[in-house]
């Protein structure tokens, strides 16, 4: 590992490489600006990454002139690339990111980019987010660290050889912070309802957004429950603190604020894992009593889940759902549960749909999902044939368009049996 200035190790990355980024709450300040500093020097570098929770500011300039930019995962700040086609979108769920991105895959990087924590002795961790990154140091050749005094060495799988790493870049820069939304009583509602779902001596899974969120301290009013999840926030701290036992806690990265940050930095309760093993099918499918608690865009009147498109605009990414809901197909005990406001934030249009618009992606088949809830109840799908679950949703829908659901799957627009 050799010590270098941002601005030398932007410049050590080849023309025309595929560049992987780091994704969450570990954007490496530093090397960001130095990249938008030195991009004219480049003309046909590819730059790929996750969900970030910043601005993005290394698109800031000579995006389509100087580099390009993919992404498998959309975020708010990239709505305006996307409505211009400036960006590009690849549809990946969580676990099979690293495939494409290995040594013998199509999308083989040259240059991955990384946060660290210190070296201590002979490693440095990777802190709060181990995700796909353990492995894909692994496929380059070119590793570039900024290494933030900031990041906290974590229990798991989270240390990397310091002889990994190509370039190091001194950093002391706040963390990335995620910020959920406000919860509203309707969020506090159907968290209740979730909860009711979730039995004691349970793994649970959670995904990202106003419920999971609601949901997650929650969960130490159960007995007995562990995490097994992709990415976790900062209800995380409650939960192990007040859970009537030691939680056992599994996660690919976590995100939120510095006392969450601090918190996992300094307790052994919480294991940092890659990809390989929280979004792993068959390792989360051993598991007993398997919950996985995840959100959507949208439910069609078959069971069929958008999570990714509003009024076909790429709002988010396949993740890692999909993976979790399998995985609780094959749970002893296991269970899958959907859970959404039935209503968008203003009330004016229904989330519970009679079919998915043409050229919206179904991101959980009607095959996948047992359970979907909102506040107005629980419709079970497992088992139900086409009549019953369009019943079923149309009963957890608002009231003001459940006749309207109904009048549209009696003329046809909504599959019948």
């Amino acid at each position: 590992m050799e010590w270098v200035s941002a601005t030398e190790a932007i410049r050590a990355i080849p023309e025309g490489s595929r560049v992987v980024l780091p994704h969450g709450a570990v954007e490496p300040t530093a090397l960001y600006e130095a990249f938008v500093t030195e991009h004219r020097r480049f003309r046909h570098v590819a730059l790929y990454s996750g969900l970030q929770f910043g601005s993005y500011p290394f698109l800031r300039s000579g995006l389509g002139t100087h580099f390009s930019y993919t992404t498998w995962q959309a975020s708010a700040q990239l709505r305006p690339l996307f409505r211009a086609e400036r960006v590009a979108f690849l549809p990946l769920r969580f676990s099979q990111i690293g495939p494409p991105f290995s040594r013998e895959g199509r999308l083989a990087p040259q240059v991955v980019v990384i946060q660290t924590s210190p070296p201590v002795g002979e490693t440095v961790s990777l802190g709060i987010s181990v995700s796909i990154f353990r492995d894909l140091i692994d496929s380059a050749a070119l590793v570039i660290a900024e290494v933030n005094a900031r990041l906290p060495r974590t229990e798991g799988h989270a240390l990397v050889p310091v002889d990994a790493i190509t370039f190091a870049v001194d950093s002391d820069a706040p963390l990335g912070t995620y910020a959920p939304r406000p919860r509203t009583p309707r969020d506090d509602r159907i968290a209740d309802l979730v909860l009711d779902l979730v039995p004691p001596r349970s793994w649970v899974q959670l995904g990202v957004g106003a419920i999971p969120d609601a949901i997650l301290p929650r969960l130490a009013e159960i007995a007995d429950v562990n995490l097994h999840s992709g990415m976790l926030t900062d209800g995380l701290v409650a939960f192990v603190e007040q859970a009537r036992h030691t939680p056992r806690v599994i996660t690919g990265e976590v995100a939120g604020t510095p006392p969450l940050y601090d918190f996992v930095g300094r307790t052994a309760a919480v294991e940092l894992h890659p990809s390989r093993v929280t979004h792993n099918v068959f390792v989360a499918g051993r598991l007993p009593r398997f919950v996985a608690i995840n959100s959507a865009i949208e439910v069609d009147l078959m069971g069929q889940v958008n999570g990714e498109m509003v009024d076909g605009l790429q709002v988010s990414g396949v993740g890692g759902s999909l993976d979790f809901i399998e995985a609780a197909a094959y749970a002893p005990g296991g269970l899958s549960v959907v859970a959404l406001p039935s209503t968008t934030e203003n009330g004016s249009r229904s989330r519970i749909v009679a079919a998915l618009g043409a050229g919206v992606p179904a991101t959980i088949p009607r095959v996948a999902a047992d359970v979907v809830v909102t506040e107005f109840g629980v419709a079970p799908l497992r088992g139900r044939d086409v009549t019953e679950r369009a019943e079923a949703l149309i009963a957890v829908a608002h009231p003001d368009f459940r006749d309207r659901l109904a009048d549209r799957r009696a003329c046809g627009t909504a599959p019948q049996t």
